[in-house]
């Protein structure tokens, strides 16, 4: 999932219904994505250039973006693992403070809004 993000999502999308748990990764990658695009904006890392690097800052940043939702799931005194819609949709918000997402680029903060919002309506009890 974190290894490409954007591939990750693009399956997802394409199914007919997705579990709670697959929305919830489907939204931290969508955070990946949102993060590695604006890094790449703004030259704090660059993929083509050093691979190497580009690729421990995504495992730094995936690690941070679970341990970060972790405590916001624990925050709210709900599970991880299968939390509610609800629950996953505060945690996303919650995420979206955690990394100042109203200080990205326009394009960034609409994209990962649109993502999350596309992988919330994929929820199978909504079916």
């Amino acid at each position: 999932m974190f290894n490409d993000p954007s591939r990750f999502i693009e399956e997802k999308l394409q199914k007919k219904c997705l579990s709670i748990n697959t929305i919830r990764d489907g939204i931290m990658a969508a955070l990946l994505l949102s993060l590695q695009k604006t890094a790449d904006e703004q030259k704090t890392v660059n993929e083509k250039e050093e691979p190497s690097a580009y690729e421990a800052w995504c495992k730094k940043k995936s690690s941070e973006i679970r341990a970060r939702a972790d405590e916001a799931f624990a925050a709210i005194d709900a599970p991880s693992e299968y939390p509610s819609l609800k629950q996953l949709k505060e945690v996303t918000a919650s995420l979206k403070i955690s990394y100042n997402l109203e200080q990205v680029p326009e394009t960034q903060k609409t994209d990962f809004e649109k993502r999350c919002r596309a992988l919330f309506e994929k929820f199978e009890d909504d079916l």
